[in-house]
Formats: structure tokens, sequence, C-alpha cells
């Protein structure tokens, strides 16, 4: 199982998270409105893709609940790390001194698919 929303065949839908928890309908929803979809069992209507969640505990064992936060909730400190370990590692389309390039913004699915890992040592 993935741990970074997503990624992969099999990562969290019941993220902790009021963006990826409370439907986008155009209504704007108080913290106590926000509780009927805390406790609903329904995948999250909204994918927050690219979140690293919480993970597994120290038995490996992880429940994709919303209302288990220290398992599913996407927290800056551990994605903070993420991101720069897969900006570090990606191979970026063109190069900056490249006047020419077309399409060089962001491609949201580009840190994943662009990945290369490292030769093992000899």
């Amino acid at each position: 199982m993935s741990y970074v929303v997503g990624f992969g065949d099999s990562y969290p839908i019941h993220v902790h998270h009021r963006s990826a928890s409370i439907p986008w309908d155009g209504h704007q929803y108080s913290c106590e409105d926000g509780d009927k979809w805390l406790h609903s069992e329904d995948p999250n209507p909204n994918t927050l893709l690219g979140a690293m969640v919480g993970g597994p505990d120290q038995h490996d064992k992880f429940l994709d609940d919303r209302k288990k936060p220290w398992f599913t909730e996407p927290s800056i400190s551990s994605n903070a790390g993420l991101v720069a370990a897969l900006i570090a590692l990606h191979d970026h389309p063109c190069e900056s001194s490249n006047s020419n390039c077309v399409g060089s913004g962001i491609d949201k699915m580009g840190i994943f698919t662009n990945i290369h890992s490292f030769p093992s040592p000899p």
C-alpha cells in the first residue's frame, strides 16, 4: 500500500483533511458542520493528490479511517521531507539554460513518473 494519496493502485481514501473530506459545493461549512463528513464511512469526495498520510503504527498496521488521524492525516512536517526527497530525484524535462523549452511548468504527476533511482554501489 502507498501512503501517498493517488500514487499506486492502493492508497488511503479516507484522508483526515477538510479539503479532502468536505465536498466543494459552493457552501462554507463550520467545524461543527464538518463533523458529518468526519464520521462518514464514504470515501473522500476530493482526492488530496500527492499528500503523504501518517502511515502504519509500530506493528505495521494501517487503518484507512478518517477518525484516526494518526494514520490518515497528512502533516506539513512529514510531507516537507517527502517533497524535498522527490524534488532531489526528479529529472526535469528541460534545462534552465534552454530558452526554447516549451511546457516547462509544473507537471503534477511528473514528480512520480520521472523519479529515477540511484545505482546500487558496486
